[in-house]
C-alpha cells in the first residue's frame, strides 16, 4: 500500500510539470498570435490538472473527457475547489475539436484570442487551487 501511494505522488509530480510546460507553450502559442495550438495546449494543461486532482483523491483517474466537468463540478460541491471550473472545461473540450481539426470538424471555430486568453487565466487560477490542495496532501511540496 505504502508503496502504491509513493507511487502515485511520483506520478503526480511528473505531471505536475508537465501542465507547466504546457502552459508556457500556450503563452508562448499566443505570443505567436497561434490561436487554435494556444487553445489546444490550454486544454492539455487543464485535462492534466483534473486527472491530477482526482488521482490524488482517488488513485486514478479519468479517460473520459466528458466526465471530468462532472469531477470538477463535484469537487467544488464538496469544497475540494472554491470555485465550479465545469464550464470553462466544457467549452475547452468542444473548442479543441475545433482547434484540432478545423476545417475537418462540424464544430464551429467560435472562439477568439481574447476568450482563449480568458481560458488561459482560468486554468492557471484552476492550477493554483488544486496545487495548494495538493500541497496540503503532502504530493507536492
Amino acid at each position: 500500500m505504502v508503496k502504491r501511494i509513493k507511487m502515485v505522488k511520483r506520478k503526480i509530480r511528473e505531471v505536475w510539470g508537465k501542465i507547466g510546460d504546457q502552459l508556457k507553450l500556450a503563452k508562448r502559442f499566443l505570443e505567436e498570435d497561434r490561436i487554435d495550438e494556444a487553445l489546444y495546449f490550454v486544454w492539455i494543461a487543464a485535462e492534466n490538472i483534473v486527472n491530477t486532482i482526482k488521482t490524488a483523491i482517488n488513485g486514478y483517474y479519468l479517460k473520459d473527457h466528458k466526465e471530468k466537468s462532472y469531477v470538477l463540478k463535484e469537487y467544488f460541491a464538496i469544497g475540494v475547489l472554491k470555485k465550479n471550473y465545469s464550464g470553462i472545461f466544457e467549452r475547452l473540450s468542444k473548442y479543441r475539436i475545433a482547434a484540432e481539426f478545423h476545417p475537418y470538424t462540424s464544430i464551429p471555430r467560435s472562439y477568439s484570442r481574447k476568450s482563449v486568453v480568458k481560458y488561459l487565466r482560468e486554468v492557471e487560477e484552476l492550477k493554483r487551487e488544486v496545487e495548494i490542495f495538493l500541497k496540503s496532501k503532502g504530493v507536492l511540496k
